[in-house]
């Protein structure tokens, strides 16, 4: 379009000036001191236009002059972005092949030429990690942190991820100052909570989970199952009963029956022989969700009749009937009402299934209660010949 105004414009001055040309127009002078000087009109008017025409050029050379050196630079940043595009294009080509070490190297090279500067260098600290070349990973980080200093949080959260497995406690440090920092940024508070989770920092835990509650930064599901971990891990650090009952009464019903809890519990109840209505406990949460755990110490509970506890447990085989854990807590249960015959296939069979040290012993004791030595003394010597076995294919 600024090409057709501008042709169209020649054009009608140029046809103007043609015009003037042909005709006469008389003469114009022009005084300067003793200096006269005369010329035609159409003369003048081509001069002035030659004369405009000359200067508009030459500024337009002397301003092009003066930008070289910007354009150059220009041209210059828009070559190496990109090579740098380019190199980040090669270097997840790399990645997705598994080619860790040549993605850090095309990542690297470019580092610092490219818009997305910052993007290089995490992903190459990702890919020296995986390497284990835990040296060059850090410099990576330390190069990030120097050219992209407002970034901090980006920067501190790959660092906190690399370092969970191998360094937890190291990562937990670094998510706590990155929440001093910004307390209301939810992605930290997410990893802080699971680094905590793993570490079993179960009172740090506790300290953040009303915030982390409120921020609904986890879906329902996910939220439940850590308040319950959560509530375990309070459970298993209790060393005082009193403490264990104030808990436990804080608690609603519908918690009470969560397995994880409820096993952390029973553990500690057992524990200190406060076994009142454990069984009842243990069977109202197995109504509502299997859990091999509560299966097992529901056969170490003594007080009361075994052989009720047996019948209840009897009629869970149905669904789990090659379950060793309920087979040994069966086995247990009928050892403990004497029915010896029934304990004793109850625990042939969670042998055949799954041998353990356990099972054996409790066998060979059921044995020795009954008064068979002989039999009992045999379980021990199959006990440590399959052991022996066990042993020699690890």
């Amino acid at each position: 379009m600024g090409l057709i105004l501008t042709l169209a414009l020649v054009f009608l001055v140029g046809t103007s000036l043609a015009t003037l040309l042909i005709y006469d127009n008389g003469l114009v002078s022009m005084v300067w001191g003793d200096w006269v000087v005369e010329t035609s009109v159409s003369f003048l008017l081509v001069s002035l236009v030659v004369l405009f025409v000359v200067i508009y050029f030459s500024i337009r050379l002397l301003s092009n002059l003066w930008n070289m050196p910007k354009f150059w630079r220009k041209s210059r940043r828009l070559s190496q972005y990109k090579k740098a595009e380019t190199a980040l294009a090669k270097g997840m080509v790399a990645l997705e092949y598994g080619d860790w070490r040549k993605a850090e190297k095309e990542l690297i090279k470019t580092a610092k030429q490219s818009e997305e500067g910052l993007m290089h260098y995490l992903s190459a600290a990702k890919m020296a990690h995986n390497q284990k070349a835990y040296k060059r990973r850090e410099h990576h980080l330390a190069q990030a942190r120097e050219h992209h200093i407002d970034d901090y949080l980006t920067i501190g959260l790959v660092e906190a991820r690399l370092l969970a497995e191998s360094e937890p406690e190291q990562a937990r440090a670094i998510l706590e100052t990155l929440h001093e920092q910004a307390p209301k940024n939810i992605t930290v508070l997410v990893e802080l909570a699971h680094i905590l989770k793993k570490l079993k920092a179960w009172q740090a835990l506790g300290e953040i989970f009303p915030e982390l509650k409120k921020s609904r930064a986890m879906d329902k599901a996910e939220q439940a199952e850590l308040e319950a971990q959560l509530l375990a891990g309070k459970f298993s650090l209790i060393n005082d009963q009193n403490a264990l009952h104030h808990l436990w009464e804080q608690m609603s019903n519908e918690r009470k029956l969560i397995p994880i809890v409820l096993v952390e519990y029973v553990e500690k109840s057992l524990g200190w022989g406060l076994e009142k209505g454990l069984s009842g406990l243990i069977e109202r949460a197995l109504k509502k969700q299997w859990d091999d755990r509560l299966v097992y110490q529901y056969g170490h509970i003594a007080s009361g009749e075994p052989i009720e506890r047996l019948k209840t447990a009897e009629s869970w085989l149905k669904g789990h009937e090659n379950n060793p854990v309920l087979l040994l807590t069966l086995g247990r249960l009928a050892c403990a009402a004497q029915l010896w015959g029934r304990g004793q296939n109850y625990l042939k069979e969670s042998l055949k299934i799954r041998p353990e040290v356990e099972t054996f012993h409790v066998l060979a004791k059921c044995y020795e209660a009954e008064g068979n030595e002989n039999q009992a003394a045999l379980v021990y010597k199959e006990a440590i010949l399959k052991l022996e076995n066990v042993a020699g294919k690890r």
